[in-house]
């Protein structure tokens, strides 16, 4: 059976592929397995591949490795069948390996390929294809009560400003589950001020007098502070949740996500992570002064008005009506900039292992378990979401009821699981806060609000309201990624760094990491490739004044126009001399496979499962270092890739179905205009009733 699994291999559209078999044969757990004629897919997954191309390089990359374990195995011989004009069937990892070499060369100039053969691992539990393979690193981490591999989740005591509350009342829906309507939708009663109705326009906030964004290698608190506790990564919150990401999805091998508090309406190929979460995360290792700071990567980051609306929605849910008025640019008693930089942020620090990690602290209710804080998102409505460029055809959208696919909170809900929660959570973990309060609105107006605790968010993402599971993963996620930088630094001391991260939705799932040293220009070059066209942007949509410094034309800088870094780091060091070239490209690619095996109470199992604080989470871990030529065109590959899923339209856009589905939010927010004109007409007909029988 192997054997016919292994022709098969070579030739997949001869015969069908006993997956199973040829699984055993390498070492992966045994379960009950599918045939397939020519692709590989997840039988549990109803996405449609991420790449046309999926299921043959899958093909390809077993029959290199079926034949390297011939190599080993004792094979009976056999009579050679006679091929007219053909000296014989050309050997599958050959065909494989010319394949990959013209990959490579369209960025790279690929190293010398290997004669010998690829050198065997020490661990004969978990086992990957050895041709391309150097050295490997096994070991396993462990996870119970709070402490993974005696490293633990350490909150520093740093001296803070005061957290800001809630205004307007907001607080009452803190301690009530579910949506708190601004308006009741039935008696037409407003639950809160409706001054929270109206939302300011952008072109009327001050988005100038606003504290700009620091990122951790320009923090120098941050810095400092690690010094000080010896630590050697600093990252924030927002820097560190896509990657983080990526190992949520292979510690749980692509776990569904759970949607039994929803109505059965939605279709189950939505059940799943959207395309922009799935993309490869890239991320920028800065060093400087022996610590490196993780900055998350821009080279494919484009402006929309939800950016903006974003930082001026935080003031308008923390402070008194007065307060947030003399942000508008008209404001007779404005606040400046000097007196908005004299308050300082708040930010909560702790460290884990390597790590010092920063968030920053939004609000606070003491009343709240735990620390009390939690976080503040707002949520546009799914019109906005899917066209945020050109968010001026979606602003009518509006949201009528609690249940449904189209106009309900029930389908923002939905789009949250599948698009934000596990980086919700995440932030909500780095900065031990206990959930999150998000306002539901279409940029014109706020709908409602709803405060989402971290239980709540680990029942759709971890199948349970339990967080031991999630609080486990998290810590794993952080040891393992410890080791991967360990060994990057190691390869490149001293030296910044840019990273590919990706977790490969295959039958075993495994990842693929990335890491080419950069320089400081280079850093600049690529976080700073669309700032023209985000800027242009920025001032039709704020109205504000054109920048007297020479800008290049938006056309020229839009993400449509962006190179792959790989371009970059060839122009930018090109030797004339071509061995030169070759044995630049070998050391300037260093890439490694993250490969895991998951037990809980000693027994093996696909992934974790209604896990308590009582239970023992072991990962045995594999990480390889790629060699040869190989390693480069898989980097080509993850590059085009996170190209292709960055430069969307949306959130989770698709080819020709996307079409479609925009025309009909964009018909369905011309409607909503009208509903909402009647809704006008019944205020000045009768009133506007505020609770406490309040009539304005």
């Amino acid at each position: 059976m192997f054997r016919a699994s292994l022709r098969s291999v070579s030739d997949p559209l001869r015969d069908h592929v006993c997956f199973s078999c040829l699984a055993r044969s390498f070492g992966a757990r045994p379960q009950a397995r599918f045939f397939y004629a020519s692709r590989v897919s997840r039988a549990e997954s109803g996405d449609k591949p991420e790449d046309e191309n999926a299921g043959s390089a899958q093909i390809k990359e077993l029959a290199v490795a079926a034949e390297q374990l011939k190599k080993h195995q004792p094979v009976a011989k056999k009579k050679p069948r006679s091929h007219k004009g053909n000296s014989g069937p050309q050997d599958p990892s050959k065909r494989h390996d010319k394949g990959a070499d013209r990959d490579g060369d369209k960025k790279f100039t690929k190293p010398r390929k290997p004669t010998g053969k690829g050198r065997t691992g020490n661990n004969p539990k978990i086992r990957l294809s050895t041709a391309h393979i150097g050295s490997r690193d096994h070991g396993k981490l462990y996870s119970r009560l709070g402490v993974t591999e005696g490293m633990a989740i350490t909150p520093l005591d740093v001296e803070r400003p005061p957290v800001p509350e809630l205004s307007f009342g907001l607080e009452r829906v803190l301690f009530n589950p579910g949506v708190y309507h601004l308006r009741d939708p039935r008696s037409r009663v407003f639950n809160f001020d409706p001054y929270l109705g109206s939302i300011m326009p952008v072109t009327e906030f001050d988005f100038a007098a606003l504290k700009e964004y620091i990122t951790s290698s320009k923090d120098d608190i941050l810095r400092n502070i690690a010094t000080k506790e010896k630590k050697k990564y600093i990252g924030s919150s927002s820097s560190m949740t896509s990657v983080l990401s990526h190992f949520h999805y292979l510690l749980s091998a692509w776990r569904p996500i759970n949607t039994e508090t929803l109505s059965q309406g939605f279709s189950d190929k939505m059940r799943t992570f959207t395309r922009l979460m799935r993309a490869p995360a890239a991320m920028f290792l800065r060093y400087q002064d022996g610590v490196y700071a993780i900055d998350a990567d821009k080279e494919f980051d484009s402006a929309n008005i939800l950016m903006n609306l974003g930082k001026s929605m935080e003031k308008l849910l923390t402070l008194p009506k007065e307060d947030f008025e003399r942000y508008r640019r008209s404001s007779a008693n404005k606040i400046t900039p000097e007196e908005e930089q004299a308050v300082p942020e708040a930010y909560h620090y702790s460290t884990f292992g390597d790590f010092l990690m920063r968030s920053q602290l939004d609000a606070y209710d003491p009343r709240l378990p735990g620390t009390g804080m939690f976080d503040l998102k707002t949520r546009a409505v799914v019109s906005i979401r899917m066209d945020a460029r050109n968010f001026e055809h979606g602003l009518g959208y509006q949201i009528k009821s609690q249940y449904g696919l189209f106009e309900s909170y029930e389908r923002e809900y939905f789009d949250m699981i599948r698009a934000a929660f596990l980086k919700y959570s995440l932030q909500v973990r780095i900065g031990r806060m206990d959930g999150i309060f998000v306002a539901f609105h279409n940029i014109e107006r706020i709908f409602g609000f709803q405060y989402i605790s971290l239980p709540e968010m680990d029942r759709t993402l971890h199948g349970q309201s339990d967080t031991a599971l999630g609080d486990a993963e998290f810590r794993l996620s952080l040891a393992l990624w410890n080791k991967i930088l360990e060994k990057a630094t190691a390869k490149f001391p001293k030296q910044s760094l840019r990273f590919h991260f990706e977790t490969r939705d295959a039958k075993v799932p495994f990842m693929y990491i990335f890491a080419v040293p950069v320089t400081d220009a280079e850093i600049h070059t690529i976080q700073t490739k669309n700032k023209a066209a985000i800027d242009a942007y920025q001032q039709r949509v704020l109205n504000l004044a054109p920048h007297d410094a020479d800008e290049a034309p938006p056309s020229q800088v839009t993400d449509e126009t962006s190179d792959d870094l790989a371009d970059e780091v060839a122009d930018a060091a090109t030797p004339d001399d071509t061995s030169a070239t070759s044995q630049a490209g070998e050391q300037e690619l260093f890439g490694m496979v993250l490969m895991i095996k998951t037990f809980v109470n000693g027994k093996e199992t696909e992934r974790p499962e209604n896990l308590s604080a009582k239970d023992r989470w072991t990962v045995e871990y594999e990480l390889s270092a790629m060699q040869g030529y190989q390693p480069y065109a898989l980097y080509q590959a993850c590059l085009k890739r996170r190209q292709k899923e960055l430069t969307v339209r949306g959130e989770d856009d698709s080819d020709v179905a996307g079409n479609y589905y925009i025309r009909k939010l964009r018909a369905m927010s011309e409607e909503g205009r009208e509903y909402r004109k009647e809704q006008e007409s019944l205020d000045k007909d009768h009133g506007v009733i505020v609770l406490n029988d309040v009539k304005l």
